[in-house]
């Protein structure tokens, strides 16, 4: 069996990968049960594949079985794994009946097809069955018409620019201009992050980096991307005035959004979002710091060959942005697909270097922190 990027599974990694994979897709069926008529089917089959990861007598048996492991720590489905890290084995993916933060922190780096059948079930959202590869390149062969490089940059760069917003004013944006977006690659703004009132409006709340809607739980608001770490609380509800929100975490200073109405909004598709707004917003911020410094720099070169390109006094620097939650993922997957340029860790990432250079010695790797060290000294001739 292979990966989302083609590479051959071992056995213990692959099934630990299949695990995780069938485990957060049974952990969504499990909260569509209400509304979805084939949820506990899928339930049903993921229970399957965790039955196949295990082997005979080992694991659980029943769906009802394999539910309850969803809200236990995730190292009870993968003993068989002794190489699995500790931040998935410490996962839980079901709290009160809903989704946890967790699990959609796995997903986008576990997710991938199961089967001939994965294509099949359409009510499953393409960031539970499908690896991130995959999602970037159909959004990039569906919403790209063009294979020209300036379009491609200014149609990936709206993307990250337009996570959100009004279906009126995105249309406008894009009426006109050589940037072809598919309708269906913005859809209606989740419930989980509306903020419901009692006179039936519904409001929402743009992340403060990435732009795209927060999760809405009770009163607390957040980006469920958890390095977007700015946490909001909602202080004012007063029916004829806008809700508004108050900063609870002391985190770096951000700018406290304004609620926007949920009537006629709309936002990118969950795997959009996470697979090409998340770390865009990252690139695009770096491209911007980089350019002030006083660099030309040239964003996803030959479409995506890499990601940045910066050339400063002279000197020339390829670099390739990797934003993981998880390291040793992240190790996997550079093995499985080595890199075209110098590994980037951003500034949110850049703990996990020693983790990933004693893992892969001989990887060029670079945090943000010291690669803008290195273009300051190659634009003041010290390089």
């Amino acid at each position: 069996m292979s990966d989302g990027n083609g590479a051959a599974d071992d056995d213990s990694d692959g099934r630990r990968r299949r695990v995780i994979a069938a485990a957060l897709r049974a952990a969504y069926a499990w909260t569509r049960r209400g509304d979805q008529p084939r949820a506990m089917r899928e339930v049903a089959r993921m229970t399957g594949i965790v039955m196949e990861a295990h082997g005979p007598g080992r694991g659980p048996v029943t769906p009802h079985g394999l539910v309850q492991c969803l809200h236990r720590p995730l190292g009870g489905l993968l003993e068989f794994a002794t190489d699995a890290d500790e931040m998935i084995r410490a996962a839980v993916l079901l709290d009160d009946g809903g989704l946890t933060e967790e699990a959609y922190d796995l997903a986008a780096e576990y997710a991938m097809p199961l089967s001939a059948l994965s294509g099949t079930e359409t009510w499953l959202p393409t960031w539970t069955t499908m690896h991130s590869e995959q999602i970037r390149s159909e959004v990039f062969a569906g919403m790209i018409g063009t294979r020209n490089q300036d379009d491609y940059v200014r149609s990936r760069t709206f993307l990250i620019e337009h996570p959100a917003g009004s279906r009126e004013e995105i249309g406008e944006l894009v009426s006109g201009s050589r940037i072809r977006v598919l309708g269906k690659g913005y859809v209606d703004v989740p419930d989980g992050q509306l903020h419901r009132r009692k006179d039936g409006s519904a409001w929402w709340w743009a992340c403060p980096d990435c732009r795209w809607p927060m999760a809405v739980t009770g009163t607390k608001v957040r980006c469920r991307y958890r390095p977007h770490a700015a946490v909001f609380r909602i202080a004012t509800d007063a029916d004829r005035r806008p809700p508004a929100l108050r900063r609870i975490d002391e985190g770096p200073r951000a700018d406290v959004p304004d609620a926007r109405e949920a009537g006629g909004s709309v936002c990118l598709d969950h795997g959009v979002w996470r697979f090409i707004v998340v770390p865009g917003a990252s690139e695009l911020r770096i491209c911007r710091e980089l350019r002030d410094l006083g660099a030309d720099v040239w964003l996803w070169p030959e479409r995506d060959a890499y990601d940045l390109r910066v050339v400063a006094g002279g000197r020339e620097f390829r670099v390739d942005l990797k934003e993981y939650r998880s390291p040793h993922r992240l190790v996997a997957d550079l093995r499985a697909k080595p890199p075209r340029a110098r590994v980037l860790l951003p500034r949110t990432h850049q703990h996990q270097v020693d983790v990933i250079k004693s893992s892969l010695p001989g990887l060029d790797i670079v945090t943000e922190t010291r690669f803008r060290s290195e273009v300051r000294r190659a634009l003041k001739g010290r390089a």
